[in-house]
């Protein structure tokens, strides 16, 4: 079975959202942050330049990923938490925005734990 790079994406930017909820903030999760942006910005790199992305992913996604992972680079290099804040609501916010109709992507959102709230339809 071929590898779902765009769920695989969404899982590790879940995964940094999940980090900066739930664990200690210190120079470790900047570096666990950067790392799962890092590999959630080249995964959906990988699927988008193979396939058209029935869920409607594009590379605005991918240059949401990037900019996320720019802006804890700065964190690791100032040596601050002070980006973090924002690096979360952005990905509460892009989470949240991502409709039903992306089914990777909810597909993971599903399971047991609570990611985002979602926003209301219809």
């Amino acid at each position: 079975m071929a590898l779902n790079h765009g769920r695989l994406a969404h899982w590790h930017g879940l995964n940094a959202l999940e980090a900066l909820e739930h664990e200690y903030w210190n120079r470790d999760l900047v570096r666990k942050v950067r790392e799962e942006l890092e590999e959630a910005a080249r995964l959906l790199d990988i699927h988008l330049e193979r396939v058209s992305c029935p869920c409607g992913d594009t590379q605005e996604d991918v240059a949401f990923y990037r900019e996320l992972c720019e802006w804890v680079v700065e964190a690791e290099r100032e040596n601050t938490l002070f980006p973090l804040p924002l690096v979360q609501e952005a990905l509460e916010a892009h989470f949240r925005g991502k409709t039903e109709s992306h089914r990777c992507l909810w597909r993971l959102m599903e399971g047991v734990h609570h990611w985002v709230e979602r926003k209301e339809t219809g």
